[in-house]
């Protein structure tokens, strides 16, 4: 009798502990759901509710404090501590809990070189990024979450190919932290993108993009010798202002979706200026939603590897796409390289985002990738286009060390591999000499 009633109460025990894990249709739970619910005034409420109870919630710390800024936690038990590598939410007692609830502001002033948590969009929207609001663990992955957005009166919630009031227990489709808008506007849907425009952006701008993205798609998909799995979301803001010479162009690029801000009056006509920084930067981030296309991500990968890349890609976009001659094309390296030379005096690319040197992350990266075509003897596309295929077959994604490896593999030059390391790591007092020294080595490998 007994070992029967132990049968039993381990027969209870284990279908509690089943209910707990799984739905009741036997679907499994998420460690965190997180509901989000637009508010007024650009802000959302977020809520929390945990399979089990934790001590802390744990998110990847974003510059500024901004959490502490823009966030508000709805009891007065809890705390946010800002910290240099994560900022966690917790109760002032210490004390462990499974649920916790706050309001989050959309932030006036754009973070350097990470996406906006939270901005205002157009009249009465926000676009919401899923990966601020998205708790870690100790080892830096994230939990396994679910989303759940309702959107206010007369608004819908928008990502990727969902338009719906509200939206349940979401993950995205391409497992990896997403934009999601909440808010009136309506999609427009072409062949190749699902956008969100600002209502307020020029009409040229509007048109330039719908002339722009058919060809520059089959473009990048010839170049790249495959197409995307996921037609891509583009979300486009335009608070313009009054300043009549500022052109600001502002991007943001995750799988599958990018994110274009506009800022400044030099937008409000078309300056020739003002189209070739559109068309050029568009391609950049355009070029990002092939190179994002790499599963796992490539989150190792510094920055100027990706970013300086898709500069060199989209320089030659322009080129393909009649934009630009051969002696545009020239001119703008040179600029480039100037750029390039003028960031280094303060330090190596290698420690460019320490010191939030961002811009020498793209000049220098471009730099990289024109000296690292012209020794490879091919287009900075071809070698990028060999360089996924790479990470695809190692399923690892991309990194600096096989940026490297497969610079000496398709050279065969050893010396110019290390030329090129030495170029990213070591302090140079004579940038400018040494950027022709890169080229030099390049010709000769």
């Amino acid at each position: 009798m007994m070992r029967i009633a132990a049968a039993i109460l381990m027969l209870v025990i284990v279908s509690a502990l089943a209910a707990v894990a799984f739905g009741g249709a036997g679907e499994r739970r998420a460690a965190v759901q997180i509901s989000v619910e637009q508010a007024p005034d650009s802000a959302v409420n977020v809520s929390y509710d945990l399979h089990r109870p934790v001590r802390a919630l744990a998110f990847r710390a974003i510059e500024g404090g901004y959490r502490e800024r823009r966030w508000t936690v709805a009891s007065p038990d809890f705390v946010i501590h800002r910290g240099d590598v994560l900022d966690r939410v917790e109760r002032r007692d210490g004390a462990a809990f499974n649920a916790v609830s706050l309001t989050a502001r959309s932030n006036l002033v754009r973070i350097q070189k990470n996406y906006q948590p939270l901005a205002a969009y157009g009249d009465g929207g926000v676009l919401f990024f899923t990966g601020h609001f998205w708790p870690v663990l100790d080892d830096d992955q994230r939990m396994d979450a679910e989303f759940s957005f309702a959107a206010a009166a007369d608004a819908q919630v928008v990502a990727f190919d969902e338009r719906v009031d509200a939206l349940e227990n979401w993950r995205s489709p391409l497992a990896h932290p997403a934009f999601v808008y909440l808010g009136p506007l309506e999609p427009i849907e072409s062949r190749d993108v699902l956008a969100l425009v600002d209502p307020t952006a020029p009409d040229w701008i509007k048109k330039e993009f719908a002339s722009l993205t058919p060809s520059a798609f089959d473009l990048l998909a010839q170049l790249f010798a495959f197409h995307l799995d996921q037609k891509p979301n583009l979300f486009m803001a335009a608070p313009l202002g009054s300043d009549p010479g500022r052109l600001s162009y502002s991007g943001d690029a995750l799988p599958g979706q990018f994110q274009i801000t506009l800022e400044g009056g030099g937008w409000s006509k078309p300056s020739e200026r003002a189209v070739s920084i559109f068309r050029r930067a568009t391609l950049h981030e355009a070029v990002h939603l092939w190179q994002s296309a790499v599963r796992p991500s490539a989150q190792e990968a510094p920055p100027w590897v990706h970013e300086g890349a898709a500069d060199a890609i989209a320089a030659e976009a322009m080129v393909m796409l009649g934009f630009w001659d051969g002696d545009d094309y020239e001119q703008h390296l040179r600029q480039t390289r100037e750029d390039c030379a003028a960031k280094l005096r303060d330090g190596p690319l290698a420690s460019a985002a320490a010191r939030r040197d961002y811009r020498a992350l793209y000049t220098c990266g471009h730099v990289i990738a024109a000296a690292v075509s012209r020794a490879d003897g091919s287009p900075a596309y071809e070698f990028w286009r060999a360089f996924i295929a790479d990470a695809q077959a190692r399923n690892s994604g991309y990194s600096e060390k096989h940026y490297f490896e497969l610079v000496g593999a398709r050279t065969g030059d050893p010396a110019f591999e290390r030329a090129v390391r030495a170029f990213v790591r070591t302090p140079l007092a004579d940038p400018e000499k040494e950027i022709d020294r890169l080229f030099v080595a390049a010709r000769g490998a």
